[in-house]
């Protein structure tokens, strides 16, 4: 997708989630949501020494500065975070706090290659999970989820144009994973509540996994 009609789309898509309270199944509510867009700052010098020229990395922050995907405005709660340029070292290091103390035996079995030339350009807010971009190598310019429950790095797209359109279009699989580190929370009374299904403005209407 060309990145004007990205652009265009992650603006224009808006939503509602129908979600229970936790642990009082019988009571739901309805949350909106909509996409934060942070507008691009100038790519100078130091930014494109920063932002590597894998697939499509510099064309998108050219487009876009930073996404806050899924928002809904009352809880501050997201689905995605994909941050500037600027906020990438320390979320490589809040990365690097998993895998800092493995032992070298550990890192050559539990670590790809590529982690080594990475860039960690984004997070699942508040879960220590990360959105990880390849800089060299066969996997240069995809992007992978590191989870840190699991210690697992599951692939997800070929570049990150790729990974923002799947993302505006989950299937039932994609948001019950959304919606296991969701959590919406009343700021007045503290209540929270989890996503049971979600309808947007395009027509797709589709439930969490059982």
């Amino acid at each position: 997708m060309p990145l004007t009609d990205l652009y265009r789309a992650v603006s224009e898509h808006t939503g509602e989630f129908t979600c229970e309270r936790l642990r009082k199944p019988d009571e739901t509510r309805v949350v909106t949501f909509k996409h934060l867009i942070q507008p691009p700052a100038p790519l100078d010098e130091a930014a494109q020494a920063v932002i590597h020229d894998v697939g499509p990395l510099r064309a998108f922050y050219a487009t876009f500065g930073a996404l806050m995907l899924y928002h809904d405005a009352h809880s501050g709660e997201a689905a995605r975070y994909i941050a500037p340029p600027a906020e990438w070292a320390s979320l490589h290091d809040g990365f690097a706090g998993w895998t800092q103390d493995l032992s070298d035996e550990e890192r050559a079995h539990t670590l790809p290659l590529w982690v080594e030339h990475c860039v960690v350009i984004g997070e699942a807010p508040r879960t220590g999970n990360y959105i990880v971009v390849a800089t060299d190598g066969e996997s240069a310019g995809q992007v992978f989820e590191f989870d840190n429950g699991g210690f697992t790095f599951a692939p997800k797209s070929r570049d990150i144009v790729a990974y923002v359109e799947q993302l505006l279009t989950p299937d039932a699989a994609a948001l019950t994973e959304i919606a296991s580190h969701m959590r919406f929370t009343d700021r007045n009374y503290g209540t929270q509540w989890q996503i049971l299904e979600m309808r947007d403005n395009r027509g797709k209407h589709i439930r969490t996994q059982v």
